[in-house]
């Protein structure tokens, strides 16, 4: 593979259907998606950022579950809150139904195919005092996918450089650090998922030396960026229910494929997000029809990186950052007193976009302490600010997503 593809990289980490099934190979997605969790996520991280963005929904949404596969099954003859929150936010459908979920897009990653590179992989850095329970290690291996490692937190640089290799590893070394010894300090786990993908246009674009154009950023910034254009037969909309033009360009492979969002001129990014919901969005893409596109894009390239406690307590979880966090599998072992609480939630992402495709990772950490520790030829400019997302067409789920406020920086 070209290593001028696209590459998309996405690191988290939490401190503590069948491809077959497609109507149409070559189109989108058209049966229920994952996306409840992924649109939420996105609209509330992207909002309040005034730069470019890039994050991968699905890695913070791994490791959310394997919170939840560790939380409290019951408490006063009920659900504990910590576990309830957690369903609300990131479940769709039955614990069952979740899992198959995650063990069959896991399995499938795995295959070695040819035309893309994409590598998901789960990794637990327990302390050497913390006894993960065997029934929870297996839920995590079986259906997760995911190993536990022991590390002495006491040794925080050591600590920190088992982490970050593993990391740098499992992301082509694009993402290097994700921890430092210091931000280590009262972790007794850290849960880490990185995702890699580097993947070619299934249609690349012609190669074009200074291709150069303005685009319209927010609050009347102008810049120059280099474009890459094409005409071609791609599945595009221009959505009512959005207010944007929506443009789909496959990967080879027949598997994944990234999605621009283009505000009509006389709206905005935030306008379009407000008008997103899981409704809305399945509605517009099921209107994407095969048309001859002039397509016009910038190539860019993003790193970003983000706390993430404060969105995802305004999509309602916050039991486990609190000291009533219930998590009783991953608490267990001389000192850890069945009590742990999830400190924060961190994630790095970057992504570069040119003629030959994609490249995209990311990595999320979480770490856990104790607590007391149309008709004729369309056309898609994209020079303006844009919302953009890269789908798993065999699985409906939204792997990378982000926005360009201006493709220069």
């Amino acid at each position: 593979m070209n290593p001028s593809g696209v590459v998309m990289l996405c690191i988290s980490a939490l401190y503590l259907c069948d491809a077959s099934a497609q109507l149409d190979p070559n189109g989108p997605y058209q049966y229920q998606r994952q996306n409840k969790f992924d649109l939420e996520f996105m609209k509330e991280v992207i909002k309040h950022q005034t730069s470019n963005v890039i994050l991968s929904p699905f890695s913070v949404k791994i490791l959310l579950s394997l919170v939840y596969e560790a939380s409290e099954t019951s408490f006063d003859n009920g659900i504990s809150k910590t576990k309830q929150e957690l369903a609300d936010v990131i479940r769709n459908g039955n614990i069952n139904e979740t899992r198959a979920y995650y063990k069959d897009l896991l399995a499938s990653a795995q295959r070695d195919i040819q035309d893309f590179e994409l590598n998901i992989a789960t990794n637990f850095f327990v302390d050497d005092f913390i006894e993960v329970i065997n029934k929870y290690q297996q839920i995590a291996s079986v259906y997760y996918d995911a190993a536990v490692e022991k590390v002495s937190y006491a040794k925080s640089t050591q600590a920190a450089n088992t982490i970050n290799n593993w990391v740098s590893n499992h992301t082509k070394g694009r993402l290097r650090e994700i921890v430092t010894p210091d931000g280590l300090d009262g972790a007794v786990i850290t849960l880490i998922n990185v995702i890699y993908f580097k993947g070619l246009w299934t249609y690349p674009f012609p190669e074009v030396e200074n291709n150069l154009k303005p685009f319209y950023g927010s609050r009347g910034k102008q810049t120059t960026a280099q474009y890459m254009e094409q005409n071609g037969q791609f599945y595009y909309d221009n959505s009512v229910e959005l207010g944007a033009q929506i443009l789909r360009l496959p990967y080879r492979g027949a598997r994944l494929a990234m999605f621009f969002i283009l505000p009509n001129p006389d709206s905005s990014v935030d306008q379009v997000l407000e008008r997103i919901n899981s409704a809305s969005f399945h509605t517009a893409l099921w209107y994407m029809e095969e048309q001859e596109v002039n397509v016009t894009i910038p190539k860019f390239k993003i790193d970003f990186g983000e706390r993430l406690n404060e969105p995802l307590k305004a999509m309602g979880i916050r039991e486990i950052f609190s000291e009533n966090a219930s998590l009783p599998l991953l608490a267990r072992g001389r000192g850890a007193r069945n009590e742990v609480r999830v400190s924060r939630i961190f994630q790095k992402a970057g992504i570069t976009i040119n003629e030959r495709g994609s490249e995209a990772y990311a990595a999320t950490e979480i770490q856990l302490v104790n607590k007391f520790g149309g008709d004729g030829l369309q056309i898609f400019t994209a020079n303006r600010p844009f919302i953009f997302f890269i789908e798993d067409e065999a699985f409906g789920t939204m792997l990378f997503a982000g926005k360009i406020e201006d493709p220069v920086l």
